[in-house]
């Protein structure tokens, strides 16, 4: 885990500050060293312009040391902003990589939503397929969740009309309204999908992965397999597995597994599986585990843009993530969102590790994410930063002189300010997360 947030933060902070230097570079200003991380210098070298390449000893940032103070005020924008603006292309062109290959999605078609939740309030039924959410056609069902991710960002509630076509095959039109919980009115939008009710239809409960020495492993189950039921009981969603084993205890299951190619339709699955007897593990936390990694078994759809749609895709998903991102902000500001949506190392190494452990699209998925989120943060009017440099210089080229020394230091007091308390505030969150409720 803490090696994947390493290469993340450090690829990240290079592609920022190596922004900078390419500006400074195009409008003719020497560079004279260029550092991933801060403090003593581990590794140095030099090139043949007289820039110091160096590596640092603390990894979390870097900097590009030049002289700003002469250059042409037009020329110092375009070299401040231009790190900001390296984070939205990496992640621009990351998310185009994404869309380009071919990948297979799970369609948007419901299960039965349980009783009272919004999305069975709206009348959705089992084999209900999601077309289009206000008006705007989605493929799959990661592009609803991320159509409704929008507008839990944006509003805190969810509030769409959906389209939809019925297992008989008329569509029809349907308003999903989820409300803020009022126990919890400060709750993420992750939360809010959550709670919406909607849920993939699923024919069985695939194994994405075996915990090496776990009780599964040991029984003989590999990845790929299905499992039908458990202890003679017929599973359609991961959750249904989890409940069995949690109420387990310490006391043995029997999984009744095939193996069988997962775009099989369900009424050709064979109806003869191999019973498994397995006794559930105690983790640390005192919770059965049999160490399993499950997903549902859902009809998919194959999908792949062409260069052309894949580079606006890139453009359009980098531009709303940048979006959101300042929406959230501005939310936690005025008190609408809670402060504890924000996540500090902790929670970054550990959401690292896990897309690591997932695949390299997935991991490239997760750096195109904290790219979006470096170069918003870089761009807030806040001293010290990208963008508070920016903000001195909007403010210079209305005066027609720059601020005086004193002002521009507390200015940066200011804002040392800001960022401490951005940084404890992400810390408590990750230590709340962790260890609190």
């Amino acid at each position: 885990m803490l090696l994947w947030f390493l290469l993340a933060v450090g690829l990240l902070v290079f592609i920022h500050e190596m922004g900078h230097y390419l500006a400074a570079r195009s409008v003719g200003l020497p560079v004279e060293r260029f550092s991933v991380g801060f403090g003593r210098v581990l590794f140095r070298i030099q090139d043949r312009r007289g820039c110091e390449w160096a590596l640092s000893m603390l990894p979390l940032g870097g900097y590009v040391k030049l002289n700003l103070e002469q250059a042409p005020l037009a020329a110092r924008a375009w070299v401040v902003s231009a790190g900001p603006l390296a984070n939205f292309l990496f992640a621009a062109l990351a998310y185009a990589v994404l869309a380009g290959l071919p990948r297979d999605e799970p369609r948007a078609v419901l299960a039965q939503p349980a009783i009272g939740t919004p999305a069975a309030l709206a009348g959705l039924r089992a084999g209900d397929e999601v077309l289009g959410v206000q008006g705007e056609s989605v493929a799959h069902f990661q592009a609803l969740r991320w159509a409704l991710l929008r507008e839990a960002v944006a509003a805190g509630d969810i509030s769409v009309q959906l389209q939809v076509r019925s297992t008989g095959g008329g569509t029809r039109t349907v308003t999903l309204n989820v409300r803020r919980d009022p126990a919890a009115p400060n709750a993420g939008p992750e939360e809010a999908l959550r709670r919406s009710g909607l849920v993939l239809q699923s024919r069985a409960v695939r194994v994405t992965q075996v915990m090496p020495g776990s009780p599964a492993a040991l029984a003989g189950v590999m990845p790929g397999q299905v499992i039908l039921a458990v202890n003679g009981t017929t599973l359609t969603q991961p959750a249904q597995l989890i409940e069995q084993v949690r109420a387990s205890g310490d006391q043995p299951i029997v999984l009744s597994l095939v193996s069988v190619n997962p775009d099989l339709p369900l009424e050709e699955i064979p109806g003869s599986a191999q019973d498994i007897p397995l006794t559930p593990q105690r983790s640390a936390e005192g919770q059965p585990r049999i160490g399993l990694g499950l997903g549902p078994m859902v009809a998919t759809v194959r999908v792949q843009e062409d260069a052309f749609g894949a580079l606006a895709d890139g453009l359009v998903r980098t531009i709303d993530m940048a979006q959101l991102s300042v929406t959230a902000l501005g939310r936690m500001l005025t008190g609408d969102l809670s402060w504890r949506q924000l996540s500090g190392p902790a929670s970054i190494a550990d959401a690292a590790g896990q897309s690591a452990d997932r695949g390299s699209l997935a991991f490239l998925g997760f750096l195109a994410l904290v790219s979006v989120s470096i170069g918003v943060l870089n761009l807030l009017p806040v001293p010290l930063l990208d963008g508070g440099h920016l903000l001195y210089y909007a403010i210079e080229s209305v005066r027609g002189r720059p601020l005086s020394e004193g002002a521009q230091r507390i200015g940066q007091q200011l804002g040392l300010a800001a960022i401490l308390s951005l940084t404890g505030l992400a810390l408590a969150s990750d230590l709340l997360r962790y260890f609190g409720s």
